[in-house]
């Protein structure tokens, strides 16, 4: 996607603040950037600044790294029983892995909307033998060779150590809930289609969003389908999120995303993401005068040399993709005896 002009950054492109170094962005708003130990290296994470106390907002990943990374902030910059309450935008790891740690560690409560801690509960104590047919099953379904059905199954398979956060320490939100902060009002502003309920932040007052992954400046948040969601369309909530921030947040807006650097620009950037998506679907319809699988639509998709657990992302991308054109009856699916779906034009 081409870089937009309409996009500023108010701390210059590529720059962050070194791991486990809080950043003031705006008074009383910290950026706390925390290592991953994946492709994506980063996450960034925020500190709220409220009266004699902080609040937190996404924890990082369940790993040493980011616990030491943690302990360099509780060493130097706040004390952990100084914090009030832990606040998770969404459900994926990156973002809740160390939560029921965090939780513990400060004695506080975490803030988060119920269909993500329902999600996440429902992965931690699931029959994980089963979990694995039914990860197979729906792989077999997407035209997947035998490779990429084990890594499917592995790599949604919850091997975290952490402890499962308990419901008896969760407060749930959603919007239009706010949190009133150092005398400030945050009001929560729910998103959907990258995952089930996620929660932004805006400060009117700062001008300030906190983003988690609703407006990543120059990447794109994952929009897949599960086994989970396998007959649920969640780009169209994605499209609907998209139009919905252009909509209600000021473009002057400082959006503190979760990963990448902070910026402003939402507008522009939301209607780059609405584009993008119609271009996918654009390349799906011209790769359907015959019947194809979704594996093999997602080479059309994603054209690019991808890694095997990147081809697993183009697979869910695309049944995003599919699953939007089949509520829309531009498209319809034909499963054959051996449980392997095919895909043609209406």
């Amino acid at each position: 996607m081409p870089e937009s002009p309409v996009l500023h950054y108010p701390f210059k492109k590529n720059w962050h603040p070194e791991p486990g170094e809080p950043f003031e962005v705006v008074p009383g708003v910290y950026w706390l950037r925390m290592p991953l130990p994946i492709k994506l290296d980063h996450i960034n994470l925020w500190l709220l600044k409220d009266g004699s106390g902080w609040t937190i907002v996404d924890t990082g990943y369940y790993d040493e790294t980011c616990k030491a990374t943690w302990e360099k902030v509780f060493t130097h910059f706040v004390l952990p029983e100084k914090v009030k309450r832990i606040v998770v935008t969404h459900f994926h790891p990156d973002h809740m892995g160390l939560a029921s740690w965090l939780a513990e560690k400060c004695d506080c409560r975490v803030v988060i909307s119920q269909p993500e801690y329902d999600l996440y509960y429902s992965i931690r104590t699931r029959d994980q033998a089963l979990f694995r047919q039914r990860a197979t099953a729906f792989m077999v379904e997407a035209g997947a060779d035998a490779e990429l059905q084990n890594l499917y199954a592995n790599a949604l398979s919850d091997t975290s150590q952490a402890k499962t956060l308990p419901r008896s320490v969760c407060d749930f939100v959603d919007e239009p809930d706010a949190l009133l902060i150092d005398g400030r009002r945050w009001q929560f502003i729910s998103g959907n289609g990258h995952s089930p309920l996620h929660l932004c932040l805006y400060c009117e007052e700062l001008a300030v969003m906190i983003a988690g992954d609703q407006a990543l400046p120059r990447i794109t948040s994952i929009v897949s389908v599960y086994v989970e969601n396998a007959d649920q369309n969640p780009l169209l909530d994605w499209l609907d999120s998209c139009r919905k921030l252009r909509a209600v947040i000021p473009d002057a807006t400082l959006v503190l995303p979760s990963h990448q650097e902070p910026f402003t620009g939402i507008h522009f950037r939301m209607q780059q993401l609405i584009e993008s998506h119609e271009k996918q679907l654009e390349k799906l319809v011209k790769a359907l005068p015959q019947q194809h699988t979704a594996t093999e639509i997602s080479f059309a998709l994603f054209a690019r040399k991808l890694d095997p657990f990147g081809r697993l992302m183009a697979i869910g991308e695309t049944l995003a993709h599919i699953n939007y054109l089949i509520e829309r009856r531009t498209v319809d699916k034909i499963i054959n005896a051996e449980g392997v779906a095919h895909y043609c034009l209406n």
